[in-house]
């Protein structure tokens, strides 16, 4: 079997896609894409998005409940930023990234990212 690309999150593996986010900016970028996100979980839901952040060394659901999981192997298995810099990174239900953004990303564009992507038969 080849190697997971992202074993962190294995937990996810053809479940879901998973929208994590390294929230250690000290700017308002966390801020504002807890914003976008707020009150999005039923449009979530639909799209079978989980969403994972990694913040202060841990790693949270999206209603911030920790989760067994530690925020140094998301951060090495995605090459995400270091622990003071934000990053949105989405990951399909195989473990692959299909996108990375510095920026807050809205719900509507990361529905159009997977709208986008191939269809696995």
């Amino acid at each position: 079997m080849a190697s997971d690309p992202c074993p962190s999150l294995l937990a996810f593996r053809n479940a879901s896609y998973v929208l994590v986010l390294f929230e250690g900016a000290a700017d308002d970028r966390p801020e504002m894409q807890e914003e976008m996100l707020a009150n999005q979980h039923d449009v979530l839901a639909a799209h079978n998005i989980a969403i994972v952040r990694v913040a202060g060394g841990g790693v949270f659901t999206s209603l911030d409940q920790a989760m067994d999981i530690e925020a140094d192997d998301v951060r090495r298995d995605l090459e995400g930023p270091s622990p003071e810099e934000f990053e949105a990174v989405l990951i399909d239900p195989n473990g692959a990234t299909k996108l990375r953004s510095q920026e807050p990303v809205s719900v509507p564009s990361l529905i159009d990212a997977i709208d986008r992507l191939p269809r696995e038969n």
